[in-house]
């Protein structure tokens, strides 16, 4: 590889992971914990669970149950079972046209299998759930899910350049690796070796993640696929949430869903049920569809499905477990994949630990990036500036740890009496508690000390978490193991694995290593930074007028400009059209008027009208700097944007409720007005 394109990949890599380092660790160190979401759930509670078979579940007791207090009749229901003593059920609507709208509404809730208690969403968030939504930024409305999945794709990119640029190093960064040499060798041997002993987790992470995350885009080209029959699609994407028709209500007795649920079960070895749904409850065509899957050490993907008419108990449709569909079986596999739910608690650890190895493989990439832009050729500003975004950077992912660990503690010791608005407390307290431990440790200004003490708290507090546990529950370790609980077990135990690590480090982690830090054999004295900013300022003056050749350091040259905007423009166009996706989650067809599923040659011509010739401007400017180029240049730039001051007038006159296509026209004006007034400099000034 030449030295050039080392370099490109080394600053692209180092840029990429720099700027999505805090979110992506917040997702790794979130995401550890989120794969124990229903373990954490248990031991908060600290109730023992019975284990019952799912097939021997009393299903007809809860709907009976569930009838007398809603009346089912006219709903379709939805069961999930992965919630080990209780069900989620999902009530749809009455179908009934002569049912009022008033209360008439979708209802979830969460039902215990023993004592038929029901709980709310809010009444039964957990620590658990909080930290499964923080994996992804659920706390973010709207945005949050997206911006994990670009992360993600970031994520992915940074991978792949950072195999590209420690690839000869890999092998000599095992067998070298010495603690006692420079600090930033130190980091770099440690987040090449780790980074690469985690590689694929990381790759599979990133991969899921990104679908998971931004998966809206992926029904652009199925959407087409399908000719705009977004029923069609999802029929095939989701077949057990086929909606059937409302027709009539039925004399007869309900039929037993227990029966139907151990035909099921009956029908393949090793298969296990996972969720019902139920169409038209009491209707004459009232449907049972009884969904499950082989264990995971059996077949990797099994899935399994019956559709029966509840009435005649004839099977309407079958898929057997063993033969896959891709289109429904390559989304079981990205989320089986992304959440370990496959080979039991030892995989679950397993993921566990190479999340805290990515985690560690972020901070070495952020103190590596910190220890090499601390040089005395770099002048005061720039270090201040690396300085005091590590110190952030630090604090920020850093004291997450202790954090997590003090509500562990919080959760447990709430009482009774709060326990219905857990959820209003940690959305609360949780990130009050993050942004003050954040605010102290910035402006301490001391890395070495961020990482002692989030490491101290962090293993104290974590050591405290079975103690608390077995005072308040009597879930003490010997008498979980007893008791055959081993999620609640699983909890404490992952704790006193994590604070024992923490503590070790602790003690390994020795004063004589700060002496090795660039900010020790280069210190910055941090109270009269103002005065020496100041100083550095009138200097640095006083050279500019020595010199006036010397440039802005945030100089762009005028093509490289040309070239962003036109690129700009031409994803600014393509945005827009994806926007109209969002059609497919309100049920608008997004069809146009006398569509055949052909795409007209006029509507390709269009696209590449617009989105083509923005590339191709852009692609040959990095080549072409004749006259004639641009004039041709400046020409259609103009054109582009009275088109674009065109469509956004429209849109402000005709579509004002679509706020986000409106702001996207407007960033694509804005976009035109720079690219113009550039293209009018690069044509007046002499080459």
């Amino acid at each position: 590889m030449s030295k050039r394109n080392y370099n490109v990949f080394f600053n692209t890599h180092t840029i990429s992971g720099i700027v999505i380092s805090v979110a992506l660790y917040v997702i790794f160190f979130a995401g550890a914990f989120a794969l124990f979401k229903d373990e954490i759930k248990l031991w908060e509670e600290g109730k023992h669970i019975s284990h019952v078979e799912k097939k021997n579940i009393d299903y007809d007791r809860v709907l009976e149950h569930l009838d007398e207090k809603y009346s089912l009749d006219g709903r379709d229901l939805q069961i999930n079972l992965n919630h080990h003593d209780k069900i989620m059920v999902s009530m749809s609507p009455k179908k009934d046209t002569l049912v009022t709208k008033k209360n008439n509404k979708r209802i979830l809730f969460y039902v215990d299998i023993n004592t038929l208690e029901k709980q709310t969403y809010v009444e039964q968030y957990s620590l658990g759930e909080f930290l499964f939504r923080l994996h992804y930024f659920s706390q973010l409305p709207y945005i949050g899910i997206y911006l994990a999945g670009f992360i993600s794709l970031f994520f992915l990119f940074a991978i792949i350049t950072g195999v590209i640029v420690h690839w000869k190093k890999i092998i000599s960064n095992f067998y070298n690796f010495n603690p006692k040499i420079a600090l930033k060798r130190v980091w770099t041997d440690a987040h090449t070796a780790l980074g690469i002993i985690g590689l694929p987790f990381q790759f599979i992470f990133a991969i899921t993640g990104a679908y998971l995350g931004i998966g809206l885009l992926v029904l652009l080209p199925a959407t087409f696929l399908y000719n705009g029959d977004q029923t069609k699609l999802i029929d095939d994407l989701r077949p057990d949430r086929k909606n059937y028709e409302w027709i009539a209500f039925s004399k007869e007795e309900v039929p037993s869903l227990n029966l139907y649920a151990k035909k099921a079960v009956a029908t393949w070895n090793n298969f296990h049920l996972k969720r019902f749904f139920i169409k038209n409850y009491g209707g004459v065509n009232m449907k049972y569809i009884v969904s499950g899957e082989l264990e995971s050490n059996k077949r990797f993907i099994g899935i399994g499905r019956i559709i029966y008419d509840a009435k005649t108990g004839t099977i309407e449709e079958i898929k057997k477990p063993d033969k896959l569909n891709y289109l429904e079986d390559s989304q079981l596999v990205i989320g089986r994949l992304h959440f370990a739910h496959f080979g039991g608690v030892w995989v679950k650890i397993l993921y566990f630990i190479l999340a805290f190895i990515t985690c560690f493989v972020i901070i070495t990439g952020v103190l590596i990036w910190i220890e090499a832009r601390n040089k005395k050729s770099m002048t005061l500003k720039q270090r201040l500036y690396t300085a005091k975004v590590g110190h952030i950077y630090l604090a920020i992912c850093l004291s997450l740890y202790p954090v997590i660990a003090l509500f562990f503690l919080v959760v447990k010791l709430l009482p009774k009496e709060y326990m219905s608005h857990k959820m209003n407390i940690l959305y609360t307290w949780f990130f009050l508690a993050w942004l003050l431990f954040t605010i102290y440790l910035r402006f301490k200004r001391n890395n070495y000390f961020t990482n002692k003490i989030t490491l101290l708290i962090g293993a104290v507090l974590g050591f405290l978490i079975p103690i608390v546990n077995g005072i308040i529950s009597n879930n003490w370790i010997w008498n979980a193991y007893k008791a055959k609980q081993i999620e609640i077990l699983t909890i404490d135990v992952l704790w006193i694995f994590i604070s024992t690590t923490a503590l070790f480090v602790y003690f390994k982690i020795k004063p004589e290593a700060k002496e090795q830090s660039a900010f020790t054999k280069h210190p910055i004295d941090s109270r009269n930074r103002k005065e020496l900013l100041a100083e550095e300022s009138q200097k640095t003056h006083s050279n500019i007028k020595e010199n006036t050749s010397l440039k802005n350091k945030n100089h762009i040259s005028m093509r490289t400009k040309i070239i962003i905007l036109w690129v700009f423009l031409a994803i600014g166009w393509i945005v827009h059209h994806m926007y109209g996706l969002f059609n497919v989650y309100y049920k608008e067809t997004i069809v146009m008027e006398g569509a055949t599923g052909e795409v007209p040659l006029v509507h390709h011509i269009y696209r590449i009208v617009f989105e083509g010739v923005c590339l191709l401007f852009g692609l040959l400017t990095i080549e072409v700097s004749k006259k004639w180029f641009k004039i041709v240049s400046l020409i259609w730039a103009i054109i582009a944007g009275l088109y674009n001051f065109y469509h956004v007038t429209e849109a402000l006159l005709y579509e004002t409720t679509n706020i986000s296509e409106i702001f996207m026209l407007l960033l694509v004006v804005i976009a035109s007005l720079f690219l113009i007034n550039n293209l009018w400099k690069w044509n007046k000034k002499v080459n």
